[in-house]
């Protein structure tokens, strides 16, 4: 798209702003134009502000500080009844000034807060930040995203679904790689991993296991940690297994948007935001009990036709670890 189209469609969503929350066209266009081009949303913020409207939460990513305060007197009201959704809109927008707001009422809590199952601080994640009791912060996802898509293989920066020789002890499937990355590549000089990252899975018991933690090191070698799957019958047979070993994904050459996955299409990315299934899930890092950083998404459907569901991979690079689980609707 040209910059006069994205413009044109970008006034067409402020004009039609009241409609975004049915999911029709407007939403479309809106995740599209932030996924694939990576918008300034603060317009679009400002009208949504106006009429009152306070999804989706990324509305208000790029909102001006004068949004914000306006989000934020409206939070701090002791009879807010809408303060779900401008935590949301809020964490998003995460300016230091949102989150020494956010710390206050994590200290100092409202009355409204006995109406929400979790602390601003668990809301911050769906911003992509996280702060500590002592109001000190991290950054949970990466800056730089980049995207899996069809190939010849020859670039071998980043190889899905390999199968390995080990079989689950648990359900007899055999082990794939999902996930092998070359941390020297240029590309990958973000992830702060210097060698070959090894990700293997058993992809029977994944998508039926919690959390999944995989410890490794940068020569290409890594472990699962013992687990047990609430299930042991094997579900994914060798047709299956076939089908994912067979990919041509291949590492886009260029980076793209940092929230490409939010575009619409189901898409493999590799650092950047994720678009959750479900709500935001940072897991706790087993070593240090630090929260883990948002490392790789993807949609089973890429792997294998007509698969349901997102695997989502996590990282704490200070201990090696990683955490892999699953989102359905």
């Amino acid at each position: 798209m040209s910059r006069e189209e994205v413009e044109k469609m970008v006034e067409s969503i402020i004009s039609n702003i009241e409609t975004i929350g049915k999911w029709d066209q407007v939403y479309q266009d809106f995740n599209g134009l932030l996924g694939y081009h990576d918008i300034n949303t603060a317009r679009i913020a400002q009208a949504g502000l106006d009429k009152g409207i306070f999804f989706p939460a990324k509305l208000y990513r790029d909102a001006s500080p004068e949004v914000r305060d306006q989000l934020l007197t409206r939070l701090f009201n002791p009879a807010c009844d809408e303060a779900s959704h401008l935590l949301l809109c809020l964490a998003l927008q995460g300016d230091e000034v949102v989150q020494e707001a956010f710390l206050k009422l994590e200290r100092n809590p409202l009355p409204w807060r006995s109406k929400l199952y979790v602390n601003p601080s668990v809301y911050a994640h769906h911003g992509g930040w996280h702060f500590d009791d002592r109001g000190n912060r991290s950054s949970l996802c990466f800056e730089r995203c980049y995207t899996m898509l069809p190939g010849d293989g020859v670039d071998q920066a980043a190889k899905v679904g390999q199968l390995l020789e080990q079989n689950c002890p648990h359900c007899g499937c055999q082990l794939i790689d999902v996930l092998r990355l070359d941390g020297l590549d240029e590309r990958f000089s973000f992830l702060e991993v210097n060698g070959v990252l090894a990700i293997p899975i058993c992809p029977n018991c994944i998508t039926f296991t919690e959390e999944t933690f995989v410890c490794y090191d940068e020569n290409g070698r890594s472990e699962i940690i013992p687990y047990e799957p609430p299930l042991t019958e094997n579900y994914c047979s060798e047709d299956d297994l076939l089908e994912m070993s067979r990919n041509q994904l291949t590492l886009s050459a260029k980076a793209v948007p940092k929230h490409y996955a939010s575009g619409g299409d189901e898409v493999f990315t590799i650092g950047g935001w994720p678009d959750w299934v479900q709500d935001a899930q940072f897991a706790t890092c087993s070593v240090c009990g630090q929260t883990m950083k948002f490392l790789a998404a993807l949609p089973w459907n890429v792997l294998m036709d007509g698969s349901e569901g997102t695997l989502y991979i996590e990282i704490c690079t200070d201990c090696r670890t990683l955490c892999l689980f699953h989102q359905q609707t």
